[in-house]
């Protein structure tokens, strides 16, 4: 699991990031993750992006 530093939080929790409401992916289902999982949760594959390297159809940009 990938975690944040206290300076990223404090950025996130005051409004000065701007960050997606959910940066993360997985290409199978589509569920969307606020952290990068290895194993989707929702149905067990293996493939999670970032969501802003994925197309609205879900291929790469």
């Amino acid at each position: 699991m990938v975690t944040m530093g206290v300076l990223e939080r404090a950025k996130r929790a005051s409004g000065l990031s701007h960050s997606e409401a959910h940066p993360y992916v997985c290409v199978d289902c589509e569920a969307q993750f606020d952290v990068q999982y290895h194993t989707c949760p929702a149905c067990g594959k293996y493939d999670i992006r970032r969501a802003k390297w994925m197309d609205a159809d879900g291929a790469d940009r």
